[in-house]
């Protein structure tokens, strides 16, 4: 018997590999094989993500202090593109807000601000606007960009401006994501057409 035929089970303990059924020993073998491999795939792309967002950042970095003047767009964004046009990449800051509890006071107030400006003869596309910011999509999830946007509408009423203000109290986390995304540009055609290589598991292959 070799030592590597001894498997521990997850009680503590040990059976011989030529004991176990076949078809049980072919799994554990195919999973012991494929999981380092999937390990190291993981460890390597960890590693191409942290050079990435690092020199990225830090030829921003450089460029702000060489020259005064921010590359890219607004919120940290910014896309490097190689001279034969051929390939890009492109760092993405994704902003994120958390609601609090406080938020469920102002749907309240927004709606009754809607039943009375319904009842007043109020405008229809205003209740139709407001209503489709407010609702969930169909992942179940509140259109948080739409919720902030409604801060930008202005209405002389005290149930409105109570909503707007629970709003502001609502939001207790205003967080950002980074990403960086490679591409593949076709310079053939016009207009050029950008196709992502993909590095998620699930689109490869």
């Amino acid at each position: 018997m070799k030592p590597e035929d001894l498997i521990r089970r997850p009680d503590g303990s040990y059976v011989d590999l030529e004991d176990v059924e076949p078809r049980h020993a072919l799994a554990h073998e195919l999973v012991t094989t494929l999981f380092p491999m999937a390990t190291a795939a993981h460890d390597q792309l960890t590693r191409l993500k942290r050079l990435a967002l690092d020199e990225m950042s830090g030829y921003r970095e450089m460029m702000l202090a060489d020259h005064g003047v921010t590359v890219g767009g607004k919120e940290g964004n910014l896309t490097l593109r190689s001279l034969c046009g051929r390939f890009m990449i492109k760092m993405t800051v994704s902003k994120y807000v958390t609601f609090g509890p406080e938020l469920e006071a102002a749907t309240a107030l927004i709606d009754q601000f809607l039943e009375q400006e319904l009842t007043k003869g109020g405008s229809a596309p205003i209740h139709q606007i407001i209503e489709r910011e407010i609702k969930v999509n169909q992942k179940g999830r509140l259109n948080t960009a739409g919720i902030l946007g409604l801060r930008q509408y202005r209405f002389k009423d005290p149930l409105w401006n109570k909503a707007m203000d629970a709003i502001e109290k609502a939001i207790i986390r205003d967080s950002s994501a980074i990403y960086v995304n490679f591409y593949n540009v076709d310079v053939s055609v016009t207009p050029r057409v950008e196709t992502l290589l993909p590095l998620d598991f699930a689109k490869v292959g």
